[in-house]
């Protein structure tokens, strides 16, 4: 497959990702060829450095304010705040929990309907803003310093810090990820499989890393900051082109001893302009499931992500 096709492909659905921050306050064996990348993570690792998702130092997170349903938290990975929002189920725990990943950026608020419908199923639900979120994020950070490692190394200091959080119960961790999201969780889950029970993904950009070294195939030129907001998403760091060239995710699948759930949608949307990704997923994961919800957008809001999150406290449910 050709990377001209790739990003003349999936560039409107990644561009499509913009509106999330303005729309944050939602009233959620095959015979595909795996995508060959013009260079390897490995080459891309020995020239330029990239981040280390697990050289971090995870804080003791720090209860800010709530109630017996939702709680605030920030949480550290070195020295930075991660704020985030703790949903509670009924009673006193201890409750299983999941942890959302959002989409390029989206703010947490975005997916608190997720989070109060899992809360009333009986899980627990932390939804929270990566270091360099933009919009109204709480968490500290600057958006050209982010990137798809920095966020997974968010995404373990919260993982690392939840076992010292009473009310849950960390024999069962899930992690539900959303577009940009959804590749870091895969990111995570596959390097600590031990720390999980399971994975949910809405429309994961497991065709990032491919569009990042067609856009970009010489790193040395590469600016510092990328200003040009329409290229990734957002304005951008060189780091983050470095560390997204950096990603094999489908070297790290088959690592992944968990299930894995994974929803498309049909309308103008990730699932429909690059499937063949979700193809490769299916066959590399050890256990993968993957669910077509028609009609439904890149964004899976209102009743399809009623659907989503009905199916994925389904999934909840089966793995305790």
């Amino acid at each position: 497959m050709k990377h001209e096709s790739i990003l003349h492909r999936i560039l409107p659905a990644l561009l499509c990702l913009t509106v999330l921050t303005a729309c944050a306050d939602k009233s959620s064996s095959g015979t595909a060829e795996s995508p060959a990348p013009e260079s390897s993570a490995a080459e891309t690792s020995a020239q330029f450095p990239v981040t280390d998702a697990f050289a971090y130092t995870a804080g003791a997170p720090e209860l800010i304010s709530g109630n017996d349903n939702r709680k605030e938290y920030y949480f550290y990975r070195d020295g930075l705040k991660i704020y985030g929002q703790l949903h509670l189920p009924e009673g006193d725990g201890p409750f299983p929990v999941t942890v959302i990943a959002s989409g390029q950026t989206a703010s947490y608020t975005y997916y608190s309907d997720e989070a109060a419908y899992f809360a009333a199923n009986g899980c627990a639900c932390l939804i929270f803003d990566f270091t360099g979120a933009v919009g109204r994020s709480r968490s500290d950070g600057e958006l050209q310093d982010s990137s798809v490692l920095t966020e997974a190394a968010d995404l373990n200091a919260v993982l690392d810090s939840l076992p010292q959080i009473p009310q849950l119960d960390t024999a069962h961790v899930f992690l539900f990820g959303h577009s940009l999201g959804g590749l870091v969780s895969t990111y995570v889950g596959c390097s600590r499989p031990q720390a999980i029970s399971g994975i949910m993904l809405i429309e994961p950009s497991f065709a990032y890393p491919d569009y990042a070294r067609a856009e970009d195939p010489d790193l040395s030129q590469v600016p510092e900051v990328i200003y040009d907001s329409g290229k990734y998403n957002t304005v951008v760091g060189r780091q983050f082109v470095i560390d997204m060239q950096s990603v094999d995710i489908f070297s790290m699948m088959p690592q992944c001893d968990k299930d894995v759930l994974i929803f498309l949608g049909t309308e103008n949307c990730l699932g429909t302009e690059c499937p063949e990704y979700y193809e490769l997923a299916a066959k590399t994961f050890p256990s993968a499931e993957i669910v077509t919800v028609q009609g439904a957008d890149h964004y899976f809001q209102g009743e399809y992500g009623e659907q989503a999150a009905a199916q994925c406290a389904a999934f909840i449910q089966s793995h305790l």
